[in-house]
């Protein structure tokens, strides 16, 4: 589910870059990404639909996957136009959608049953080191939270938003880190799975809060100021949303468990 996710919305979603930068008039380099990313997402959208014939899905991860990759193509083709092409708090936004909305949908709509139906071994033969490290929750944190803080240091924030191909490989570190830590969070519900979404809660909102605080413009997207500001709020508050409620629900279900084995442990 991992690789293919790579290719299917890493790639995807720098067509999104693309766009922020130079519009989808495909002005120089730019353009062979964003055609990249658009036919990419098409047939890994189309696999997901032949296989969901032949092995149906449940109307829940139908509906997750199908939302997910529509969120997608809109974080491509919505007319952002000159907002994003000098706007710290737009291009957070598409960060955030990546790691924090697209991401989970896709990690819970589970499609690789589908996806195996038509692709065949080759998409187990590539899954599985990243589905072998998926196994160790606060592993997977601490990558996200390398790459996170790796492409928001100002050097490589700004070289992403220079280069269209460095955008691509800004995307595509981004959804892998997210893709294996989603995957791993939301199958298992631990003490260590706990952690590790506290631990990205707190990191990400320090670098929102660094990011708010900061008294110079640190990207060369940030003319205004107040821009950078509200890039760090979005960072911060809204962005920490889906990992609090997964939090949550983990601990929840976790507590439940652990009282569960107590009980039992008691009435033995």
């Amino acid at each position: 589910m991992f690789v293919i996710f790579v290719l299917l919305v890493a790639v995807v979603l720098p067509a999104s870059s693309v766009e922020a930068h130079d519009g989808i008039k495909g002005v120089g380099d730019a353009w062979l990404p964003f055609t990249i990313s658009m036919i990419t997402l098409m047939v890994f959208w189309c696999m997901y639909g032949i296989g969901a014939r032949r092995i149906p899905s449940p109307i829940e991860r139908w509906l997750a996957f199908n939302v997910a990759s529509l969120v997608a193509v809109l974080t491509m083709l919505i007319p952002l136009g000159g907002w994003v092409e000098e706007s710290s708090a737009m291009h957070m936004i598409q960060h955030m959608l990546i790691m924090a909305v697209i991401m989970p949908l896709y990690m819970l709509a589970r499609p690789l049953p589908q996806w195996v139906a038509v692709g065949g071994w080759p998409v187990v033969w590539l899954l599985k080191p990243l589905l072998y490290f998926s196994r160790y929750p606060m592993h997977t944190a601490f990558l996200q939270g390398v790459i996170i803080w790796f492409w928001h240091t100002p050097k490589f924030y700004n070289l992403a938003l220079a280069n269209p191909w460095w955008h691509l490989i800004e995307h595509i570190c981004l959804v892998l880190g997210a893709c294996v830590f989603w995957w791993s969070v939301l199958n298992r519900r631990t003490a260590v799975t706990l952690l590790a979404l506290l631990f990205t809660l707190m990191h990400t909102g320090m670098l929102g809060a660094l990011l708010t605080f900061a008294q110079i413009p640190l990207y060369n997207d940030s003319r205004d100021f107040n821009d950078q500001q509200l890039a760090g709020l979005i960072m911060w508050v809204p962005a920490g949303l889906p990992y609090l409620i997964a939090a949550i629900w983990c601990s929840l279900y976790w507590f439940r468990d652990t009282d569960g084995a107590v009980s039992f442990w008691r009435d033995s």
